[in-house]
Order: C-alpha cells, then sequence, then structure tokens
C-alpha cells in the first residue's frame, strides 16, 4: 500500500468520524429536550441526563483519536513531501499536546512502521 493510498482510506475514516460525530451530538441534545419535556420524577430525568453525559464523554474521547489520526496523515505527508491539500484535511490539532495521550514524533514513525509491515 503505498502512502497516498493509505492517507486516503485514513482521511475517509476522519470525515466519517466527524459526520458520525455530529450526529450522535444532535440526537443526544434532541433527547435532552425530550427529557425536560417529561414529566416524570426528577431523579430519573437525572439518571437519563447522567447517561447522556457519559455519551458525550465517550464522544469526546472518540474526537481524541479522531485528532491522533489527521495528526499520523499530516505527519505522513510532511515526511513525504505530498500535498495535503488533494485530502481536504485540517491541520492538526493544537489541543491533543495537551491530552495523556499525546504521541511524540518517535511514536508516530513507529505506529507507521506498524502498519507497514
Amino acid at each position: 500500500m503505498s502512502y497516498e493510498e493509505l492517507i486516503a482510506q485514513l482521511c475517509e475514516v476522519i470525515k466519517e468520524s466527524e459526520v458520525n460525530a455530529q450526529l450522535i451530538y444532535d440526537n443526544a441534545e434532541s433527547l435532552e429536550q425530550v427529557i425536560n419535556d417529561l414529566e416524570i420524577a426528577s431523579h430519573k430525568k437525572d439518571k437519563i441526563v447522567n447517561k447522556i453525559s457519559d455519551i458525550f464523554g465517550l464522544l469526546q474521547h472518540q474526537d481524541l483519536h479522531r485528532q491522533k489520526i489527521e495528526r499520523v496523515v499530516n505527519f505522513v505527508c510532511e515526511k513525504n513531501d505530498i500535498d495535503k491539500a488533494q485530502y481536504n484535511i485540517a491541520p492538526s490539532a493544537k489541543n491533543i499536546d495537551s491530552s495523556d495521550e499525546t504521541l511524540s514524533d518517535d511514536e508516530l514513525e513507529a505506529l507507521i512502521k506498524q502498519m507497514q509491515a
């Protein structure tokens, strides 16, 4: 598999992830509105809202993984002089560096080599 093919596949994952995340977010927001209109005990409402909050947390975690993929794609493009414009991807997210799940350049290279094996 060439770098270009790898990048194209990863970009498909990124775009699908972004679309799905937005749909999940929109649906969860709609559920919150419906729950607020229900006439049920407040402790039951709180329990449901807490589950929705958990969904948002998982969604945020998934977004960190998407950012890692974007970072790998940008790294591969830079290291191999591949024009990123043809893939219509954003530059690597900056806030991932403040995460506990930060990947160093060496870790990125090792990940890429592992993917090529």
